[in-house]
């Protein structure tokens, strides 16, 4: 059985946490499937932006499968490596490939599957989902959600969220900007693909720069971040899609990007 299953849907790939019975609990097996299908994501130049989401109708991902982290300890039982934490990871790839994420939150988002979610550049929620980072409720910390979701929400929501481990009911998530749609169920993947679709008809080298730029800002002083910032920037309006898109514009047609 495949724990995580792939889809490329044109320029999009939808990612699933496909463990069900299990509210896609972050177990070594799905883990494994986990990180394949990111390789697959990452690797694969035709795909453009990726949709995460999970099986069911009652979880995105419960986090952290307790009972086998009970069992063979929290590295095994995840597949993490000596000194590393799945969240390092998530992290990791997001900062590394570039590519454009939407998270797209089908129910509960509890510790490790908001930590996963927190990595994705938007976030949608379903009408019944909750999102929690627990971890101090069974003597773990958030390792990612800490830096994060301060930065997202404010520090005094952050605070809240973190110490207390308590969840959120979406529309209170959309409210302090931990989400920014919130849609019934039925409707959840398809918004998620029609909001890929509109962020990858754009230039993508234009949105992988731009994508980094707004991360350069937040994780970097202001005027450091505008020169790290500036070679980038000339790169991509040197760009050969840069001319193509004010043909494009000129001549009234949809641009042809080539990346480059």
């Amino acid at each position: 059985m495949a724990y995580v299953t792939y889809e490329n849907r044109g320029r999009l790939a939808i990612i699933t946490l496909n463990r069900p019975e299990r509210m896609n609990a972050l177990g070594r097996e799905l883990s494994a499937d986990l990180r394949a299908a990111e390789a697959e994501f990452v690797q694969d130049d035709d795909v453009w932006l990726g949709i995460y989401t999970g099986a069911g109708d009652r979880a995105f991902c419960a986090g952290l499968d307790l009972k086998e982290a009970a069992e063979q300890g929290v590295a095994a039982a995840t597949g993490a490596s000596a000194g590393t934490s799945p969240i390092s990871r998530f992290e990791r790839i997001a900062a590394d490939h570039g590519k454009p994420t939407i998270c797209a939150i089908n129910g509960a988002a509890y510790g490790g599957g908001l930590e996963k979610a927190l990595t994705c550049d938007v976030r949608i929620c379903a009408e019944g989902a909750r999102m929690a980072l627990a971890e101090v409720k069974v003597g773990l910390c958030p390792p990612g959600g800490s830096f994060n979701l301060p930065r997202l929400v404010g520090l005094s929501n952050a605070m809240w969220l973190l110490l207390s481990g308590e969840p959120v009911a979406a529309d209170e998530a959309l409210r302090m900007g931990l989400v920014s749609r919130v849609v019934p169920y039925a409707e959840l993947l398809d918004t998620a693909v029609e909001m890929g679709e509109t962020i990858v008809a754009n230039a993508p080298l234009a949105v992988r720069a731009t994508r980094k730029l707004a991360h350069l800002g937040l994780e970097l002083p202001v005027d450091y971040a505008r020169r790290m910032g500036a070679m980038l920037i000339e790169s991509v309006w040197s760009s050969e899609d840069a001319v193509e898109g004010a043909k494009a514009f000129a001549e009234r047609r949809p641009p042809a990007w080539q990346m480059r």
